[in-house]
């Protein structure tokens, strides 16, 4: 990355999804700005993480484990809107982070409306690969470059190579939402659920693969820490916690991996949009590289 700015000549924006969890995050900067992706459920459309904070809904998933719930992508009247928004404060560049275009047509939208809009402010978007806190890792990362004077497109640059240091590993609990899940295929859905097994995921460039598979509790949380410290054994790391409605489960993960790691990460809820795919008791670790 080139030498900072000393006065950026541009003013530039951050939008984040929703699904990057950061409205956790009680001091966040006048830089960064959430698109929202939509929840919908009893016939009702919800914001993610605004109209439908994550403690209620996984309530509302906990209570009613077999209720419909379906998500989509924000309008593209919505991402209009925001970026009218955006400009009319004075910014005339924006950088856009958004959820996996594998995973959420939300990355798409958001290319189109750039498009159109390319005369009045300049779009960069990158395609985190990626969900949950790992992707809001991203519009931090860009947040802090921006202050300390950087250029948007050396901010752009710097991030595109973080992409292939993200990873989440996380734990699914529930029978229902396994049913749901893309990566396992009939058989092994069918056999997991009849056992009550309990699959240990990677997501990882927008894909999905299967790390371990445990009957026990005990067994799934102690496969998730050891992934974390065999990344940690090979090179520097960030790590963020993240749970869906068992905040007990995950506190119960985040102690084995103090004691194996020394590590106490930051714990980030998983947003509404992403919980309606992995259940209420999802649990896990993203971690993303340091820079070297």
């Amino acid at each position: 990355m080139s030498a900072p700015l000393t006065e950026p000549p541009i003013r530039c924006a951050v939008v984040a999804t929703s699904t990057g969890s950061l409205d956790e995050l009680s001091d966040l900067d006048d830089l960064l700005y959430i698109l929202r992706l939509n929840i919908h459920m009893n016939g009702l459309v919800y914001a993610d993480g605004l109209d439908l904070h994550p403690e209620a809904f996984y309530q509302s998933q906990t209570e009613h484990p077999e209720g419909e719930t379906r998500t989509s992508p924000p309008s593209e009247a919505a991402v209009r809107s925001l970026f009218r928004q955006i400009r009319n404060a004075g910014y005339r560049e924006i950088i856009v982070t958004t959820l996996s275009g594998r995973i959420s047509d939300t990355v798409n939208t958001v290319r189109k409306v750039a498009a159109e809009t390319a005369r009045d402010i300049q779009t960069y978007i990158v395609d985190t690969g990626t969900a949950c806190i790992a992707e809001g890792h991203f519009a931090l990362e860009a947040v802090k470059l921006l202050r300390q004077g950087f250029a948007a497109a050396d901010v752009v640059e710097h991030l595109e190579r973080l992409k292939p240091g993200a990873e989440i590993v996380f734990s699914v609990h529930s029978r229902a939402h396994l049913r749901r899940l893309p990566h396992l295929n009939t058989t092994e859905k069918f056999v997991a659920g009849l056992l009550d097994l309990k699959p240990v995921l990677r997501f990882y460039d927008g894909q999905f693969s299967r790390v371990d598979i445990g009957r026990k509790t005990e067994n799934t949380l102690d496969a998730l820490v050891e992934s974390a410290a065999a990344a940690l054994r090979q090179k520097p790391v960030r790590l963020y916690g993240l749970y869906g409605g068992n905040r007990a489960l995950y506190e119960n993960l985040a102690e084995r991996l103090h004691r194996k790691t020394g590590i106490m990460p930051k714990a980030f809820p998983i947003s509404p949009v992403i919980g309606a795919h992995i259940g209420p008791d999802a649990v896990g670790i993203a971690r993303i590289d340091k820079p070297l």
